[in-house]
């Protein structure tokens, strides 16, 4: 695959070096001149990287080059902590707690701060979707079906990555005070601008969120890829209708969910007669799209193969396992491995996992996968939510008879229907990077309201055999929504950076415009503490961060 650079490209990356890039053509570097580079520059940075975490050495949340926030999966009450044996800290328990006890700035390592490489990673993908929108338009001596396949999936793109700034950095969709809630910012543009850029409020978000699915649903129709990591119409429209979800405009849910459960293509896989551990992978008929990483097996199994000292990571909560019947239901027999330790009973998913190099690329992501499952569940949800109980009843009976044996008519109505509905969204997709986002909207639902507190225990190591179980030291918890740390911190590496560009000096060499102000952090950080009940008991806290600030990196020179 050849290079595909743009003038300026090198300065999308960082903003030093762009002198020694323009001084002299480059043989190794070309422009892009057509649709088939801007698909090559798609692939190479739209998309968020294919990254599967099978090892140690893989395991890191520090920098740009390790799996997609994997510690979505220990902030939610899918998960417990569990100590066996000694101390080590390779594991992921050592290196994702800040999450799992909610810490006012998580990203640390036994209290060493490092910089949330998060924000930044979801701004550059943003900055490719933006370069390339700008772009596509000038390649006029290509099909227009050519440019309508890279403009589908680059509307996709960014509303994927602003769906997620905004769901980890900002308070979720609240139709009540989603105009005034602060969100992210919206950089919609490839090029430099000379002006301020600001928190733009939640609903002005997710308005740009549905406006890009929406184009991406136009753009791609009749577009149909070999490998379900391309965006299609058919990811557009599920997507668009979670997001409708969120949002609490049920009305516009029942046909989208209908558009894509039509489709031959998808199917459910009957679990109550297959034997199929492999159920949700690359080759499945239930996936629609995937991108992202896969760190699941990391994040649970890490060192319980082959440890001989100790196991320390996380399991399967109680509360999780009760809410499964294990006789009946097929994706705990399916998606579950039981670890024995010398009386100890661990229990571990894998309905989502990889564990050898050659493996990787069978594996879908755990933490942005669409399956056919969450039409029946998105649909399901907005019937029951409009009054239509019957249909969502029928609905809702289509899925769990391809999971639970011998399942009992649904007889639920009103908000009994709505938790049996939430209950089984969660039994769905446990583990692949739902259940935290859901906890939050469920919150602030316009109808059937739900707020819950998290417990999560604690221990320390005992220092004994690998059997010998930790020493318990009580446990964190996280308050009700919105009190408490439900929100992540905006980095503050890029508040400070936008401080520090406001000194930059113009370089009209370069032919774009430079930065001659930006952003600087206007108001102090909120802090919103998180009780913790425990043996030795101290603080822990997110903090939000009510500032209007932008960080340099989302702020792109446009293509010359």
């Amino acid at each position: 695959m050849k290079k595909v650079y743009f003038l300026v490209w090198m300065c999308l990356w960082g903003l030093t070096g762009c002198s020694d890039f323009l001084e002299e053509d480059s043989k190794e570097n070309t422009y892009a001149t057509s649709c088939s580079d801007l698909n090559e520059l798609l692939v190479g940075s739209g998309y968020m990287e294919h990254r599967v975490v099978y090892e140690n050495a893989k395991f890191t949340i520090k920098t740009a080059s390790g799996p997609y926030f994997p510690w979505l999966h220990v902030m939610d009450d899918d998960i417990e902590e569990v100590v066996l044996g000694n101390y080590t800290e390779t594991n992921s328990r050592y290196k994702l707690n800040p999450f799992y006890i909610w810490e006012k700035d998580p990203f640390n390592e036994a209290g060493v701060l490092f910089n949330d490489p998060t924000w930044g990673r979801l701004y550059k993908h943003i900055a490719v979707t933006n370069v390339i929108l700008d772009k596509v338009e000038e390649f006029t001596h290509d099909t227009e079906e050519d440019r309508n396949i890279i403009r589908g999936q680059s509307h996709f793109l960014r509303a994927t990555y602003y769906y997620l700034l905004v769901n980890i950095y900002a308070k979720p969709y609240d139709p009540i005070s989603a105009a005034t809630d602060l969100g992210v910012p919206l950089k919609l543009t490839p090029y430099v601008e000379d002006i301020d850029y600001k928190r733009s409020p939640v609903d002005s978000v997710y308005h740009q969120i549905v406006r890009d699915l929406k184009q991406a649903i136009h753009y791609l129709d009749g577009y149909e890829p070999k490998t379900v990591r391309r965006a299609t119409k058919s990811a557009a429209q599920l997507f668009l209708s979670r997001v409708y979800c969120y949002m609490g405009q049920w009305d516009s849910v029942p046909a989208l969910c209908e558009s894509v459960l039509a489709r031959e293509k998808y199917q459910l896989k009957d679990l109550t007669v297959t034997k199929d551990t492999g159920w949700i992978d690359a080759n499945s008929p239930e996936i629609i799209f995937s991108q992202g990483s896969h760190s699941t097996n990391f994040v649970f199994k890490g060192e319980y193969a082959n440890s001989p000292d100790g196991i320390s990571g996380y399991r399967i909560s109680d509360e999780l396992h009760q809410i499964f019947d294990e006789n009946k239901d097929k994706r705990w027999m399916l998606s579950v491995d039981t670890i024995d330790v010398e009386g100890f009973t661990i229990y571990i998913p894998r309905k989502v996992r990889a564990s050898m190099p050659s493996e990787e690329f069978s594996f879908v992501s755990d933490n942005f996968t669409f399956r056919l499952s969450e039409a029946y569940l998105n649909l399901a949800e907005a019937l029951a939510m409009t009054g239509r109980e019957g249909e969502a009843r029928n609905v809702l009976e289509k899925l769990m008879k391809k999971r639970i044996v011998d399942l009992a008519p649904i007889t639920e109505s009103g908000e009994s229907l709505i938790r049996l509905i939430r209950k089984e969204r969660r039994r769905e997709f446990c583990f692949e990077g739902q259940r935290w986002f859901d906890l939050r909207r469920y919150a602030v639902s316009s109808k059937f309201p739900e707020t819950k507190s998290i417990k999560h225990v604690v221990y320390d190591y005992a220092y004994g055999d690998k059997s010998t179980p930790g020493v318990y030291r009580g446990y964190y918890q996280l308050p009700d929504y919105p009190d408490g740390g439900w929100v992540l911190p905006i980095p503050t590496q890029e508040i400070l950076a936008m401080e520090a560009s406001v000194r930059m000096p113009s370089s009209p060499r370069y032919g774009v415009t430079s930065f001659s102000k930006t952003f600087m952090a206007l108001s102090r950080s909120l802090r919103l503490t998180v009780k913790l009940k425990s043996v030795k008991p101290f603080l822990a806290a997110f903090c939000t961060i009510m500032s209007t600030s932008m960080l340099a990196s989302a702020m792109w020179p446009r293509i010359l």
